[in-house]
């Protein structure tokens, strides 16, 4: 089945969020891979985009960074139209 192409360009909002938010945070990819227990170049790998973040991970990692993910995501959602109000999304 093929993938919309608004996911991806989602998921790319997603992760710069997240990048922003851990630098925001000044934490280096090194400091967030150990509150993980993953290794640095997992993060250096969704940063870049070689690889996608699942839900679990991306909740996990918005924690690990001391920031609440459904807030960013909202905030990222929010500013596809400049608002929050997503019941007239469609996907």
């Amino acid at each position: 089945m093929p993938v919309s192409p608004a996911l991806p360009k989602l998921h790319s909002r997603i992760v710069a969020a997240l990048t922003e938010a851990r630098r925001d945070a000044k934490l280096r990819q090194l400091d967030l891979a150990k509150r993980l227990g993953w290794q640095q170049a997992y993060v250096s790998r969704y940063e870049t985009g070689e690889r996608m973040l699942a839900v679990d991970e991306f909740v996990a990692v918005a924690r690990a960074i001391g920031i609440d993910p459904v807030a960013l995501l909202a905030q990222v959602l929010g500013g596809e139209n400049g608002s929050t109000d997503r019941s007239q999304t469609t996907w």
